[in-house]
């Protein structure tokens, strides 16, 4: 059974393999290795994506659930939210202001206003601007979701056994919603992510089923998705429904697998998890330094430059940026809930 209040090394390792997921991606397209033999490249970096939607949602379920544990009641969405965007905002408005910047001053031209607002606030797929850096793609659709969890968990946490066959039938109504605006051409795209958004909450509702598969059964899954995907993908396949399909198994298989025993996988799985976010926001720019800026260099030079400053920054925004903020967010809810005698856990 998965609980709440303990760690989860699978997550931390499922964490992990989809932020490397990403940035190998990034690193085969930098080397022109788009569709080697029909494997869609590309299309690695968005399993990387889809996977952290199904684990963002999981985790936060369990934070929220922490969170009715210690108030006494259900989590209260406006507090939620605020520590969710002290958590996700920061550390994307100082890479927004960072590029901007560095684009103003490298070439002359920087994002019209339009386009930097819309980044600052994670609105992009609202108004149609560009992304200031590839990335940043999915954070609107992470954030936007966030306004329906809580809901979400309060159905999930309160139905009892119908929990799971709830948001099961709500994944069905999601996939037909956006099968329904397709087939009348009116515009899925915000709401094409729902069904891989709900297997993270439907793994919750699981989450008190024996644990009966061995971990390596889940890790076999995601190694065989991450070459079925991209290869399925890179003959015709589609990508959109083939996405829900995996999150939906993917949701089904983590609550029933054991945890990882390995000491070593775990510790660097935790590592890696802990700066994730760091790494997926600054991979890219540094990539681009690494590889074009530097081009012409020592080959061992340039993927020095890259291993050190990803690992570099990732470290500085997480203890200087994401973590103060975190607190303060924290720190922010506590006063709104001022009337609650004990504190809000950590979202």
């Amino acid at each position: 059974m998965m609980t709440s209040t303990s760690p989860s090394p699978n997550l931390d390792v499922l964490r992990s393999l989809a932020v490397s997921f990403v940035v190998i991606s990034h690193l085969l397209l930098d080397n022109s290795l788009a569709n080697p033999g029909g494997f869609d490249t590309h299309i690695l970096g968005t399993l990387g994506v889809m996977i952290f939607f199904v684990h963002t949602c999981l985790v936060l379920m369990f934070s929220l659930d922490r969170q009715t544990r210690v108030l006494g009641g259900p989590p209260t969405t406006i507090s939620f939210l605020v520590v969710r965007a002290f958590r996700i905002y920061p550390l994307s408005i100082v890479v927004v202001v960072v590029l901007s910047v560095i684009e103003r001053m490298h070439s002359g031209t920087q994002p019209n206003l339009s386009t930097f607002l819309s980044n600052v606030f994670l609105i992009q797929n609202l108004t149609g601007s560009a992304n200031v850096t590839p990335v940043l793609w999915s954070l609107p659709y992470e954030f936007q979701m966030y306004f329906f969890l809580p809901v979400l968990f309060i159905w999930s946490r309160y139905s009892g056994r119908y929990s799971s066959g709830g948001i099961a039938a709500l994944w069905c109504a999601s996939v037909a919603l956006v099968l329904a605006f397709w087939r009348l051409g009116i515009d899925f795209s915000l709401v094409k992510f729902f069904p891989c958004f709900l297997p993270g909450v439907l793994a919750f509702c699981r989450r008190r089923m024996p644990r009966s598969y061995s971990p390596g059964v889940l890790f076999a899954y995601v190694g065989a998705v991450a070459i079925l995907y991209p290869s399925l993908v890179g003959h015709g396949a589609n990508a959109t429904v083939l996405s829900w399909l995996i999150c939906l198994l993917l949701g089904m298989l983590i609550p029933r697998c054991g945890e990882i025993k390995s000491n070593l996988i775990r510790n660097v799985g935790s590592v890696i998890a802990r700066y994730s976010y760091g790494i997926y926001l600054v991979h890219d720019p540094i990539r681009y330094f690494s590889f074009h800026y530097l081009k012409g260099i020592s080959p061992f030079v340039q993927w020095s430059v890259f291993v050190v400053a990803v690992a570099g920054l990732s470290y500085f925004a997480y203890h200087f940026i994401e973590k103060p903020c975190i607190d303060l967010g924290r720190a922010a809810v506590n006063r709104f809930n001022f009337n609650r005698t004990r504190t809000a856990p950590d979202l």
